[in-house]
């Protein structure tokens, strides 16, 4: 018999569900979280815990979910893991003749950060046994919960174009896709054929891959659907028809087996549900249809389907396909800056999701020339000049006199300006008339930022104003990315009724020209 069989026979026979371990939590290696890579390059999990004189362990092997472990000891300087696997074994008419349980033993052996591990499974046939062996690296503790309000975005990034499936691709490519767009949605049919075998059709992924980020989308799953959105190809949150049910780490927007939602906010099947997830520093905050269920929590490693069990590399957005039906729409991604976490105490921003937020009011309003579209409000340029223009959004301004103040705000232009004096950006109302701007402008067939008459070729620009009681300083930064310019500095007239805008205007009167904005922000100085 082989050698490495007669230990497993030996040690199953002798030991309990629990066993005792006189070892130290200091002198025991094998304690803490580990990312595997298990046979065949799938993505695995384990964790050994001290738990009042006794071991306990929990993995996850691939799909599904995270398990306990049936057994797990130390002996030596070796650390043996035992999983049991109930076998049904049938006739040659398919008849159940008996059950069995088959156990499989996983040895591992520590040097510092990482494991060698080998996976002892019998063959079915009670000859022998497969060897597999695989490794694992230490998954370093924790760091603290983020602070999201000094977390700063860069530009929002459109994964789903609406039109066809430019950006994305099946994370199998020997897989079937089930993927297309319908009527700009992008929408998924893993159709099985009666009588025929069974299709395997695969996930579905972005070229492009990410750090941390915000994510913002629509789904719609029907009766009984089930899919899941994957944040950097490691972490699932779930997708699934779980109206009606209890609290589960399975059930809608769960962090798949790990996060349960503190709270039922999913709607019944067949309806349009808003996701709005943030994943920073190994922490997840996750709001469905405006409700946050998952509250900066942290993510302790890997879920089932995940692509890899390195949780520090950059990764793609991926969508489940290979189980139900399912549509999505909306899918917009802002990275976060890192290094860039913000200092001022932020004192309204606004990300124009579905409305302009509380405080804003409207010059001379067109509902029909403007909308709020992936998570950005956007606004047809109209004819007209400072002192007429249409679709200014305006809001009251702070106090001057107590300190000074940062407003910030991305200007997008979505079709290039052609009308001479074509602008976007920040305006400054005194007594209720526009005394100052900081702009994208055409000027004399050139793009400038104006004041100061800096060129500007980016199609986006982040506009920053900064006040006190009587001066101003106008900052741009192409693209929302590297350190802010200073544009001009000058005055502004004692403070009087003080309100700020975002407009644009003077657009061509035959033409449709859309300016972006988002990421709106009233930031308070330090003196």
């Amino acid at each position: 018999m082989n050698k490495n069989i007669r230990y497993a026979l030996v040690l199953l026979g002798l030991l309990s569900s629990c066993v005792s371990v006189r070892a130290a939590e200091s002198e025991n290696p094998f304690l803490g979280r580990w990312a595997l890579t298990i046979p065949g390059e799938g993505a695995g999990w384990l964790s050994v815990e001290q738990k009042q004189g006794y071991l306990d362990a929990s993995i996850l092997w691939g799909g599904g979910s995270v398990v306990p472990v049936d057994n797990v000891f130390v002996d030596g300087t070796s650390l043996v893991v035992t999983r049991n696997h109930r076998v049904e074994r049938k006739d040659a008419g398919g008849k159940v003749v008996c059950v069995q349980t088959i156990t499989e033993m996983i040895v591992c052996s520590a040097m510092g950060d990482s494991l060698r591990l080998t996976q002892l499974r019998p063959n079915s046939n009670g000859k022998g046994a497969r060897h597999e062996k695989f490794t694992g690296k230490r998954i370093p503790p924790l760091p603290p919960r983020p602070d999201l309000s000094k977390v700063q975005y860069g530009k929002p990034i459109v994964l789903f174009n609406g039109k066809n499936l430019d950006g994305w691709k099946l994370t199998n490519p020997d897989q079937t896709s089930g993927w297309s767009v319908e009527d700009g949605v992008l929408v998924n049919k893993p159709v099985q054929k009666e009588g025929k075998p069974h299709i395997s059709y695969g996930n579905l992924r972005t070229v492009d891959e990410f750090e941390d980020f915000n994510l913002k989308l629509e789904v719609n799953i029907p009766k009984g659907g089930n899919s899941g959105v994957y944040l950097r190809g490691i972490y699932e949150v779930q997708v699934s028809d779980s109206f009606g049910r209890n609290l589960d780490a399975h059930n809608m927007c769960g962090i798949y087996s790990r996060i349960a939602p503190t709270e039922n906010a999913e709607k019944p099947a067949g309806q349009w549900q808003t996701m709005n997830i943030t994943l920073l520093d190994r922490h997840v905050t996750v709001e469905l249809n405006g409700k946050t269920i998952i509250d900066n929590q942290p993510l302790l490693g890997c879920t089932g389907g995940a692509l890899w069990s390195d949780e520090f590399k950059p990764g793609p957005i991926y969508l489940q396909g290979d189980h139900t039906g399912v549509s999505y729409r909306n899918i917009v991604l802002k990275p976060i800056i890192k290094g860039k976490v913000s200092q001022e105490p932020v004192i309204f921003e606004d990300d124009f999701e579905g409305k302009p937020g509380e405080g804003w009011s409207w010059l001379r309003e067109d509902p029909k020339t403007w909308r709020i579209k992936d998570g950005g409000l956007e606004i047809c340029v109209q004819p007209g000049v400072a002192n007429n223009v249409k679709n200014a959004l305006v809001r009251k301004a702070p106090d001057r006199s107590i300190g000074k103040w940062c407003f910030d705000v991305t200007v997008t232009n979505n079709t290039v300006p052609t009308q001479m004096y074509e602008q976007a950006g920040i305006t400054w109302y005194n007594n209720g008339k526009p005394v100052f701007k900081l702009v994208k402008e055409l000027v004399d067939g050139k793009l400038m930022i104006i004041p100061g008459r800096k060129p500007m070729t980016s199609k986006s620009v982040q506009l920053r104003l900064i006040v006190d009681e009587n001066s101003f300083v106008a900052q741009y930064r192409p693209d929302a990315r590297g350190e802010f310019q200073t544009a001009a500095e000058g005055k502004l007239p004692p403070q009087r009724d003080d309100q700020v805008s975002i407009q644009c205007y003077n657009g061509p009167p035959n033409a449709e020209h859309w300016i972006r904005f988002d990421d709106f922000r009233i930031s308070k100085l330090p003196e």
